[in-house]
């Protein structure tokens, strides 16, 4: 079966059925927020530009969510933001989840106390700075929410001073903690806050190149793909990064512009000459797949779990995978793939709503008692769902 009998990307891999143990997680809060709504299946399907089956299929559990597309279409139908419908921010679950939490509200007091008293200056030696600076881009490449949650404030101490002006060390510190701790709230679903977050970061680095990446992601995530597109091309004139433009590809693919997505990853790749390169083009590719209904492209792919790639690009590669397999009919492989990318990067993957969609359903339509065994592992470190 297929989420979507119109789109031209049906593919005869999708045999997967969720028949006879409920909607996955948005299906069962799709079903709620239209009831609270009022409106029709058939309304709905006119107000998302979807098709009824594709709601009805959801909202019965004999199907899920993999496509972003798909999700920001039915929240903007119900006129609600993405959040509502995956369940962000999800409840802490263990310690570690509490401490990631509660960096949201630090980086709100620091929004609180700039707004209040303005420029603090906080001393510091440009040693401290550059170790603190490092560990917060250790952790975010290894996609260790924790590590990330724990250094964040530090460095945000560090360099609160005036956003005009001071030391270069500073300033690019300063770029560095907002773009990260902005990049963390969207990863949480606090993504007004990480708006405001980001508009610091901004302010730090005026020519906006760290913080453009982050801002295109951030608007993907609200539902905004086509404002993503527009804010990327006021910098056309400007040779983007290679992650700058497969963020604007992944953009363009999102908003249903496939041939445009196509050729900006055909340029990604083509400048790719390094290891973060090449794994940021086949993140990309990957997600891109994943989003045009191309499993058996995203099957070929296939994962290399090489320790050369940060941890975060690994789990991605192989989340991307596990769904493609669960649209196979294998939840053997999917439950071995979501498992591996739980095992790379345990929070940045418990916090995706594709990995809960797709523990889910792994765990409904498990055949094996060892498959089985391995979700039920999985489950407890997730939390509730």
């Amino acid at each position: 079966m297929s989420t979507e009998p119109d789109s031209g990307h049906a593919s005869t891999l999708v045999t997967l059925e969720m028949d006879g143990n409920g909607p996955a997680p948005i299906g069962r809060r799709l079903a709620e927020w239209r009831t609270r709504r009022g409106i029709s299946a058939a309304e709905l399907a006119v107000q998302s530009s979807l098709p009824e089956q594709v709601i009805s299929n959801l909202e019965s559990g004999r199907d899920w969510v993999d496509q972003h597309h798909v999700l920001t279409s039915l929240a903007a139908g119900l006129r609600l933001e993405p959040t509502e419908l995956t369940g962000q921010p999800y409840g802490p679950s263990g310690t570690d989840h509490a401490t990631v939490h509660a960096t949201a509200w630090h980086l709100r007091r620091q929004l609180a106390s700039l707004a209040s008293r303005g420029a603090v200056a906080i001393e510091s030696t440009e040693s401290e700075l550059a170790a603190q600076t490092e560990a917060v881009r250790q952790a975010e490449a290894a996609g260790d929410e924790h590590s990330l949650a724990l250094a964040l404030p530090t460095l945000l101490d560090l360099t609160t001073s005036s956003a005009a002006g001071g030391a270069e060390a500073v300033r690019a510190a300063r770029t560095t903690a907002y773009v990260a701790g902005a990049g963390l709230l969207r990863r949480l679903g606090y993504r007004d806050l990480a708006w405001s977050v980001l508009q610091q970061a901004q302010l730090a680095d005026p020519g906006e190149g760290h913080a453009l990446v982050e801002e295109i992601r951030l608007l993907v995530s609200m539902g905004l793909a086509e404002h993503a597109i527009i804010r990327a091309e006021q910098f056309r004139g400007v040779r983007p990064s290679i992650e700058l433009t497969c963020a604007t590809g992944l953009a363009h693919a999102v908003a249903r512009q496939e041939e445009k997505a196509a050729r900006l990853l055909e340029e990604a790749a083509s400048r790719a000459a390094d290891v973060p390169g090449t794994t940021e083009v086949a993140v990309t590719r990957a997600a891109f797949a994943l989003e045009s209904r191309s499993f058996e492209e995203l099957l070929a792919l296939e994962v290399s779990d090489s320790p050369v790639a940060p941890a975060t690009k690994r789990a991605a590669l192989l989340l991307f995978s596990a769904a493609a397999w669960a649209r196979h009919g294998d939840t053997g492989r999917a439950a071995e793939r979501l498992a591996a990318a739980e095992g790379a990067a345990p929070l940045y993957v418990r916090l995706e709503p594709l990995a809960r969609e797709l523990l889910h359903v792994l765990t409904a339509r498990s055949s094996t008692a060892a498959s089985g065994a391995l979700l039920a592992r999985v489950a407890a470190r997730f939390g509730a769902q």
